[in-house]
């Protein structure tokens, strides 16, 4: 009974702020024009714990603000759990860098910047195929529009591993909370890798507009990745609770398991199934974004984050990088990924640095 009162004096004082939070996050937050929306994770769903949902009532995606558009954790018994904010912010992630990248291939621009709801700032250098100057508008055109959807989805794949990497660290995404909580949980890397296929798909659809396409793949997914009514994801939080996590309520949640596959060391992400949930059915890994593409056509391209946080020299403390340097994700990703892995398991992974 103690226990019970004194978290109901904990959560009667954090649900005002909470109240402030989900108002300030749903209205866009500090989002610059044009910028994909930060969505609520599964955990910020509630204050009270992991929202379920129902496969049938996820509403209509938009990548502007909505009321019609509905999140929270699903389970699928290829997939594990989903959470459907994360496959959606992904995928508006991989729109909106697919079109920053259009803009500037088509301008011919050879360094170009851009931010994605984080504050850290990211620098492109791009090199372009050695006749490029020689091919009609319509010729660079057709090649852009192609090439940068690869871009987006490469862009959008660093941008949410540095997402994880910061939060681990301590970034608090709504400036108030840290997010290590939920930094690398068991469901976000499928999630986020999944968005940005699907947006891809999305893209590619000559039928209909983006919101429309990636409301009805985002129904076909989760039917191929056999998802499961809300009861059953409920009981498969149950089965994981006190193994792969413990507490329910947000702020009370200690991670016991955290998820630091991000595909450096087989450029695939493989969800994790929950035992005895769906039984005999094999996880469906996802492939990381393709980079083919993109060099057939002759380009060439380098990434580097500038660090916007306080949470930067802690980052660069762990990897030996001096302070006036940049991030490079091919580099030094794996480096920090070795680091959390070591800091969680107590040994470094084995990374491919790609």
């Amino acid at each position: 009974m103690m226990n019970f009162l004194i978290f109901g004096k904990y959560i009667t004082k954090k649900i005002p702020i909470f109240l402030v939070i989900t108002v300030f996050l749903l209205s866009g937050g500090c989002q610059r024009p044009g910028e994909p929306r930060l969505r609520f994770g599964a955990f910020w769903g509630s204050p009270i714990g992991m929202e379920f949902k129902e496969p049938s009532n996820l509403g209509k995606h938009s990548y502007g603000f909505t009321l019609n558009e509905s999140n929270g954790m699903v389970y699928t018994c290829k997939g594990g759990f989903i959470d459907i904010a994360h496959v959606r912010e992904a995928a508006d992630r991989t729109a909106y860098l697919r079109k920053i990248t259009y803009k500037n291939v088509i301008q011919g621009k050879k360094n170009f910047s851009f931010h994605v709801i984080e504050p850290s700032k990211y620098w492109v250098m791009l090199s372009y195929p050695k006749n490029w100057d020689d091919y009609s508008f319509e010729e660079k055109e057709a090649i852009a529009e192609e090439v940068s959807i690869s871009f987006g989805q490469y862009l959008a794949h660093t941008s949410l591993i540095w997402h994880e990497i910061l939060t681990w660290y301590g970034f608090a995404t709504a400036g108030i909370f840290p997010d290590t909580i939920s930094a690398f949980s068991w469901e976000d890397p499928y999630s986020d890798i999944l968005g940005i296929h699907l947006a891809a798909q999305a893209l590619r659809d000559p039928r209909q507009q983006y919101d429309e396409a990636m409301t009805e793949l985002l129904f076909q997914k989760l039917q191929e990745l056999e998802v499961q009514p809300a009861i059953v994801a409920q009981k498969a939080a149950k089965k994981i609770k006190g193994q792969w996590y413990t507490g329910g309520f947000y702020f009370l949640v200690d991670m016991k398991r955290r998820n630091l596959d991000v595909g450096m060391d087989d450029y695939n992400i493989t969800p994790w199934l929950v035992p005895g949930i769906c039984p005999d059915t094999k996880p469906l890994s996802l492939p990381l974004p393709g980079m083919k593409l993109i060099c057939e056509y002759g380009f060439n391209f380098e990434v580097e984050i500038e660090p916007r946080v306080l949470e930067k020299n802690k980052i660069y403390h762990s990897i030996n990088l001096a302070g006036n340097e940049r991030i490079r994700p091919q580099i030094d990703f794996p480096a920090i990924m070795a680091f959390i892995d070591k800091q969680e398991n107590g040994s470094a992974v084995s990374v491919v640095v790609k």
